[in-house]
C-alpha cells in the first residue's frame, strides 16, 4: 500500500515534514531520507532491508526525479527499463505508511 506505479513513475509514501507533534513554541521539521541507488544487478535479499515493492520502470532519458510538493532532485539511473527495488528498514512497521527513509534499487531490466 504505501508504494504504487506503473511504466512511467513511481509513488512511494514517506513521512511529510510537518509530521510532528505540535507547532506551538520552537518546533523542528520531521526530516526524511530517499537513497537512490544504481546497481548491475539485485543484491541478495536481507531480514535489515525488508522489500515493500518490486516492478518496471521505463526511464528513457536515463535520469529519474526525486522530490516532494516542495523540491526535487535529478538522480542519474540507466537509461530504458529499470528494476525497480524499494526497501525499508526492518524496524518499520509493514503497517507505517509514512516511514523516515527508504532505499530505491535500480537495476537494468532490458
Amino acid at each position: 500500500m504505501a508504494v504504487s506505479s506503473n511504466e512511467d513513475g513511481v509513488v512511494a509514501l514517506i513521512r511529510h515534514a510537518q509530521d510532528i507533534d505540535s507547532f506551538e513554541g520552537e518546533f523542528d521539521w520531521a526530516e526524511a531520507q530517499v537513497l537512490v541507488r544504481l546497481l548491475t544487478q539485485p543484491e541478495p535479499t536481507s531480514t535489515d532491508r525488508p522489500e515493500v515493492f518490486r516492478g518496471r520502470l521505463m526511464i528513457a532519458s536515463g535520469r529519474i526525479s526525486v522530490g516532494d510538493a516542495d523540491d526535487e532532485v535529478v538522480h542519474p539511473a540507466h537509461e530504458g527499463w529499470n528494476e525497480l527495488i524499494v526497501t525499508v528498514a526492518s524496524d518499520v512497521a509493514f503497517s507505517d505508511l509514512s516511514p523516515a527513509e527508504l532505499r530505491i534499487d535500480l537495476i537494468p531490466a532490458g
